[in-house]
């Protein structure tokens, strides 16, 4: 299959690709039930993000972009990766350049199925390099604390979607270009599989069977 250029705008480009992947994901207009939902009543003025692994250009890409648009829905932590990021809904470049986004075409935060966070590989989501099987990962709400542990760490192609197919049981995707450092559009996709603390990690089928590299 051939990459086309549309596909290689953003580091988000798997988003791109589910609409690719269903025609039926590819409208414009916003979910009006995920829009309405609660957000974190937060001081975002005053949360200063570790940026030491961050390049200079993302860096200067928040600064400018932090205090634009609605206050985030959830706040991401990965605690041994001094990782806190805010998340938003949307995956477009201003909401990128604050935070995180949930692609739309995923499960809510709070619903039963697979919830779908996009991140920059060189602003908040660097950290994932580091990441590890078993590490904790928090999701603030307006709502509680839920807690995940991971279960996966994959890398696969930019074209591989199935990364985003519906589960019947709560999941949490997150995805970041790789390689971390690459300079330009990044081929692949680093995945981050992770389940409700408690479950069991036996009932998901993962990683595809053509990613390219599975960390044990």
């Amino acid at each position: 299959m051939t990459r086309t250029p549309f596909l290689q705008l953003t580091c988000t480009v798997i988003v791109l690709l589910s609409f690719y992947w269903n025609p039926a994901l590819a409208s414009t207009e916003p979910d009006v039930n995920k829009g309405s939902q609660q957000t974190l009543q937060i001081d975002m003025g005053s949360f200063t993000p570790d940026q030491s692994d961050w390049s200079q250009k993302q860096i200067a890409k928040y600064e400018k972009k932090k205090n634009t648009g609605d206050l985030p829905l959830a706040m991401l932590k990965i605690e041994r990766l001094n990782l806190e990021a805010p998340v938003y809904l949307g995956t477009d470049r201003i909401t990128l350049d604050r935070g995180l986004g949930i692609i739309e075409s995923t499960a809510y935060l709070g619903e039963v199925g697979n919830i779908g966070i996009s991140g920059h590989r060189d602003g908040f989501f660097r950290p994932l390099k580091d990441i590890k099987l078993g590490d904790t990962i928090e999701i603030l709400t307006p709502t509680g604390v839920e807690e995940f542990e991971v279960s996966d760490i994959t890398i696969v192609d930019a074209l591989e979607v199935s990364v985003l197919d519906p589960t019947d049981t709560t999941v949490l995707t997150l995805i970041t270009c790789h390689p971390f450092y690459y300079q330009g559009y990044a081929p692949d996709r680093y995945i981050v599989r992770a389940i409700p603390v408690g479950s069991d990690a036996n009932a998901f089928i993962f990683p595809p069977e053509n990613a390219t590299h599975t960390f044990e």
